[in-house]
């Protein structure tokens, strides 16, 4: 064997130069899929979109975030508009635009945001001043409502930031990334919507819209998911919740039969043929089907007084200039997106048994139950304060 090496010894370095070559290219690949945009959930990019969360909490205006995310920088941070809404811009190594949505706040306006849960139509305009106004187009089904409190922190920030969407796309940008926890994440599936319409009519013609939305609550009406899932083929948009978390669970919701069923409508259909029963049975049916299609009518229409008109007035009071389009009267609230489910387990209350019923919905609990059911993260170290 001895013999054999000095008798070639330019093999020797050969082999050397072709390891060092493949050594390079494996993590040159590796890093390259890292920051690749492609359809399907990715537990690294989910746990990027919830460490740019954090970005929030620091509120200096002139903060360009240096080094806060290998990969990611700072492009712009709107102002607060609307209900105190914000949003930053990211851009990613690989060309990928990341719009980040901020969640709720302390002030009373963000917390009008949340409760003002009337339902207003997904297409049409929203008047944001007196000399100004927003169109917006969110779905094709005109069916599909929208939660009219999102709708408005939607609004005021796509109005301020849509120049910077176009800035970038004049510059050759196609990739389009969008984040949010909480509030931020009910707003995801606006500003994922708005940009795939928008797609649709030729103005942003080919670009890609990927979304992670975690702890969102219901933000729409059964119409508005078919058809905002069905636009992204269960490929392209993330649900992400924490089975401890309360806030994905809210708005209440009350399905009517007469408003928020297909016609034709299986249960008038029955109600129908309860005439050919015998007269006791056809009462005694007649009777409960009416009770509960009532009870369900007045459970709405309550709903929409107290956290629709009531709340309503409340958010006028702040944005005395702004109007929604005419409310749509249904409280059928759902969410959509392909649904991560991230059940808590023992580790998981081993870790947080002293932590309140409430913390369940941060974004630290989050990333503890992520690395619980996905391979490849670094290990869980809490960024906020416990």
């Amino acid at each position: 064997m001895m013999r054999i090496f000095k008798s070639n010894p330019p093999t020797h370095h050969l082999l050397s130069i072709l390891f060092i070559i493949s050594f390079i290219l494996f993590y040159s690949h590796t890093y390259a899929r890292a920051f690749q945009l492609k359809p399907g959930f990715n537990a690294q990019e989910c746990e990027d979109i919830f460490k740019l969360n954090f970005a929030f909490l620091d509120t200096v205006k002139a903060n360009k975030f240096p080094g806060f995310l290998d990969g990611y920088t700072i492009h712009y941070r709107s102002p607060s508009v609307g209900l105190d809404n914000s949003s930053d811009i990211w851009l990613r190594e690989d060309s990928t635009v990341v719009i980040m949505l901020r969640g709720t706040t302390a002030t009373i306006q963000s917390y009008l945001e949340d409760f003002y849960c009337a339902m207003v139509p997904a297409n049409g305009f929203v008047k944001l001043s007196k000399n100004k106004s927003f169109e917006y187009q969110l779905a094709t089904d005109p069916r599909a409502a929208v939660h009219a409190g999102f709708l408005i922190g939607f609004a005021y920030l796509a109005d301020d930031i849509q120049p910077k969407i176009n800035e970038l796309y004049f510059k050759g940008y196609r990739k389009f990334l969008v984040g949010g926890h909480s509030q931020g994440g009910a707003l995801c599936y606006y500003f994922s919507a708005w940009l795939m319409q928008l797609r649709a009519k030729g103005v942003y013609k080919d670009i890609i819209i990927k979304s992670y939305a975690s702890a969102p609550p219901k933000m729409g009406n059964m119409y508005f998911a078919y058809d905002y899932d069905n636009a992204n083929l269960s490929l392209w948009s993330f649900s992400i919740v924490n089975t401890a978390d309360p806030v994905p669970e809210i708005p209440f919701t009350t399905q009517q039969i007469v408003i928020d069923m297909n016609d034709p409508n299986p249960i008038i259909n029955l109600m129908k043929r309860f005439n050919d029963l015998p007269l006791l049975e056809s009462i005694f049916f007649k009777r409960a089907f009416n009770k509960m299609k009532k009870r369900a009518e007045k459970s709405s229409e309550a709903y929409q007084k107290y956290l629709g008109k009531y709340v309503g007035n409340f958010i006028h009071q702040s944005l005395p200039e702004m109007e929604l389009p005419e409310k749509v009267k249904t409280t059928y609230f759902a969410r959509p997106g392909v649904p991560i489910t991230l059940s808590t387990n023992d580790a998981y209350w081993s870790y947080y048994k002293k932590a309140p019923k409430y913390f369940h919905h941060g974004i630290d609990p989050y990333r503890f139950l992520l690395r619980q059911y996905y391979q490849g993260l670094a290990p869980f170290e809490p960024i906020a304060e416990e």
